[in-house]
């Protein structure tokens, strides 16, 4: 055994000394084709240099990013971040994924703009803007893609943790605009352009537009107000000075509602910001008032009639705050008033039960013979 270990070892460094000897030559053989072709290592260095770089970033990185997230998702940092928000993350809406394709074309623009120097050295002093406007849009595009892929997970949990949507909607039309600004702005920066000098003409310009558009903008500002104050969502069926309907979309200029006659109605939303707004949808309860007539022949039975009433109300499980009482009296006529808000504010329910209240209560007054055409 220990001879044959001795052989093993002979044979192995004999092999690394033939490979030692091989790269040895190989390198040789390349420093003198370099050495009689002086323009060749100009040519062959980059161009492989940009075959290599982007053969890593399109096949090698998206490989390692998918691994950094499994680790993420599944090793020890989840003690960190908990289990129940990482548990159910895909790569397709992670951060790494957000970051996958910036880094390409970042790497890519980047590798083959420096064969692009060799080939044209007079851009090589254009380089180092190109770089950093480069880099600018990549990082903004991956900030959009990292919002985008939040607001996604987040809306995949409303159906269990049931929370708003259409706020989430409105913050991410706000991120959006204020990305497409810092964009700007950087990349004005990064290829040169003063940014105290567009700060300016942008005040300036930014005032008159608001000016002249004062209406659309404050349209505008009312559809923010109303994405994030929540005063009313799309189903509610509210009331608003003259306007009544149900809401069917709210946008950002104008909300769109369905009035009684089931007609289309286009509000714009700075209506909402000086009027009262009455959301009947998130009423706990459906106020009922209804008025009975009566005749008054017998009317020492009105006190009898109307306990009656109160009574047959405080049965209903249905209702709550019961009352009847005389509302008029003229002649040999009366009206009784019978209210009381019911538990319900689904239009089949309610109506249901103020249909039962309005029969039972005909029915008393008809069995004390004091009920009456109008």
């Amino acid at each position: 055994m220990s001879e044959n270990a001795h052989c093993s070892a002979t044979d192995g460094s004999t092999a690394g000394k033939n490979l030692k000897d091989l790269n040895d030559a190989i390198t040789l053989h390349v420093q003198e084709l370099f050495s009689n072709h002086a323009d060749l290592e100009k040519v062959v260095v980059p161009l492989g240099g940009t075959l290599i770089g982007t053969a890593m970033a399109w096949f090698v990185m998206p490989i390692v990013l998918r691994k950094l997230h499994k680790y993420a998702s599944e090793g020890p940092l989840m003690t960190i971040w908990g289990v129940s928000t990482k548990k159910d993350m895909s790569y397709q809406t992670s951060l790494w994924s957000a970051m996958e394709d910036p880094a390409k074309y970042i790497i890519t623009f980047m590798a083959f703009s420096q064969m692009a120097a060799v080939i044209a050295p007079n851009i090589s002093d254009y380089l180092p803007q190109a770089w950093k406007g480069a880099f600018v849009v990549s990082f903004v595009w991956f900030l959009h893609r990292w919002k985008t892929n939040f607001i996604a997970n987040a809306m995949a949990k409303q159906a269990a943790i049931a929370t708003d949507r259409e706020r989430l909607s409105a913050f991410n039309k706000v991120s959006s605009l204020g990305l497409i600004a810092l964009g700007v702005v950087a990349l004005a920066e990064a290829c040169g352009v003063p940014v105290q000098s567009i700060l300016t003409v942008g005040g300036v310009g930014g005032v008159a537009t608001a000016f002249a558009a004062r209406d659309i903008l404050g349209n505008i500002l009312s559809g923010f107000s109303l994405q994030f104050s929540r005063p009313f969502s799309v189903g509610d069926y509210i009331k608003a000075g003259s306007i009544e309907g149900q809401v069917v979309e709210i946008g950002l200029t104008s909300t769109s509602l369905i009035n009684t006659e089931k007609l289309p109605v286009i509000v714009p939303n700075s209506l909402f910001s000086s009027q009262m707004i009455v959301n009947k949808s998130r009423a706990q309860r459906h106020v009922s008032v209804s008025k009975l007539p009566l005749r008054t022949e017998d009317i020492e039975k009105i006190p009898t009639i109307t306990e009656e009433i109160k009574e047959m109300l405080v049965s209903n499980p249905k209702i709550d705050v019961p009352y009847c009482y005389l509302s008029r009296l003229e002649g040999s006529r009366g009206e009784l008033t019978i209210g009381c808000n019911i538990k319900s504010t689904k239009i089949e329910e309610w109506s249901s039960v103020e249909q039962d209240i309005l029969l039972k209560a005909a029915g008393i007054l008809k069995r004390h013979q004091l009920w009456t055409a109008v």
